[in-house]
């Protein structure tokens, strides 16, 4: 046989599984069509807690020469295209005058099918999706400013139903520039099983990192940040990254108070996030 006509019916195995692909793609847009008919009218929200084990799963048997991060990317376009099915993902993004960093972050991650706007105040992206005028929201991860975002969130269980869902990007890759943001949305977030939850402890008095670290891994709960904010002498709240799933109402954050003395007077949860995956 001649180098052309290996080469031939090599590019014909091509065309056949390029073929398959076509026909597993369609048939899987019919199957989540058919979920979305199952679902009704019943709320369809992002499910980024399943998205993350379906690619921890895929890049976990992935064998081969193809980077994982063409991986993830393809089937991020099928989870976007698949979430239009179902119903509309609108997403917007806090991107300030002159900055695109979380507006391609957030492209990358949805897909180019999925409808992206951006805001230059991260009150108005969390607006948007309290008011349900957005599906989801991107803002930038927690920090310790003088007047941080979350605390539009640290309201208390049932004061406001946006939460922390996701974070950005979920998968790694070197040389990356390093901008990371966190997803918000108006549901839950699912446990996968490699989870980190944020967590905020309300206080009578201003209470040192020592003692809090103390007091949480009493409660078996394992610090990675702790934010405080005290802006009186009336109430101190402090945000507190923790390296578990922690479900609303856990039993552990209501042991803090007895354990506290009663100096902590309510601990709640405002969602947290999938522990992202990296190339290596």
């Amino acid at each position: 046989m001649s180098d052309t006509d290996k080469l031939s019916g090599l590019r014909k195995q091509i065309d056949e599984i390029d073929i398959q692909l076509h026909d597993l793609l369609m048939k899987r847009a019919e199957v989540v069509q058919a979920i979305g008919t199952q679902k009704g009218d019943a709320i369809r929200n992002l499910s980024a807690g399943r998205e993350a084990q379906v690619l921890r799963r895929m890049v976990e048997r992935h064998r081969g020469e193809l980077p994982k991060s063409a991986i993830v990317r393809f089937w991020r376009e099928i989870f976007a295209s698949a979430a239009q099915l179902e119903g509309e993902l609108s997403v917007t993004v806090h991107a300030p005058e002159g900055d695109n960093r979380f507006y391609d972050l957030s492209r990358e991650h949805f897909g180019m099918e999925t409808p992206i706007s951006s805001r230059q105040t991260v009150m108005s992206v969390l607006r948007e999706v309290t008011d349900g005028q957005a599906s989801v929201g991107v803002l930038p991860l927690p920090q310790g400013e003088e007047n941080p975002w979350w605390l539009a969130l640290a309201q208390g269980e049932g004061a406001t139903n946006t939460r922390v869902i996701a974070r950005l990007p979920f998968f790694n890759t070197v040389g990356s520039d390093g901008t990371e943001a966190v997803i918000v949305a108006s549901n839950v977030q699912e446990e996968t099983g490699s989870d980190r939850s944020y967590v905020v402890v309300e206080s009578s008095e201003p209470l040192s990192r020592s003692t809090l670290i103390k007091l949480l891994e009493k409660s078996a709960l394992k610090p990675i940040n702790i934010q405080i904010h005290a802006p009186d002498d009336s109430v101190c709240l402090q945000l507190i990254e923790v390296d578990d799933y922690v479900a609303p109402g856990d039993e552990r954050l209501v042991q803090l108070a007895d354990l506290s003395g009663q100096r902590i007077t309510h601990a709640w949860t405002i969602g947290g996030y999938a522990v992202p995956l990296t190339d290596a």
